[in-house]
Order: C-alpha cells, then structure tokens, then sequence
C-alpha cells in the first residue's frame, strides 16, 4: 500500500509557507520572520475546512512541524 503524504506546500515564499492538510483540506500560513539575525518561523494562521468531523486547530501543531521541514529544504528558514 503506497504512504499518501498528510500535508503539501501550497505556496512558499521569503515571507510565508502555505500548507494543506491533504485528507481534510485545512490550510495553515505561517510567517517567515528574522530574529536575532536568523530567518524562523514565526506566528501561524489555520484557515479551516468547517465541513469536516475534525477542526483545524486539531493538526496545527503536526502542521508546524512539517512547515518547519519544508521551509528547511527551501532554504528560507536557518
């Protein structure tokens, strides 16, 4: 049985990285800001989908940790 991803990169940006929660479609941007001299990921917004059984929020924080992954790979955060 093939692995189907929990989320994608929707958008990525120097200021932003837009992800998709793949099964319910909930979207979650977070910030790319500079502290002290290092680009990190700051603050994040959940768009969520209100016509599924789970809430948005509920993936948040596996959504941070995948946008933290991407955003790595993509050079746009140290």
């Amino acid at each position: 049985m093939e692995e189907v991803a929990a989320f994608s990169v929707d958008q990525a940006d120097q200021e932003t990285i837009l992800i998709r929660h793949c099964a319910e479609a909930h979207r979650y941007a977070f910030f790319i800001v500079s502290q002290d001299g290092r680009r990190i990921l700051g603050d994040g917004v959940t768009i969520g989908n209100n016509a599924t059984a789970n809430d948005g929020a509920d993936f948040a924080g596996e959504a941070r940790l995948f946008a933290e992954a991407a955003a790595r790979e993509r050079n746009l955060i140290d």
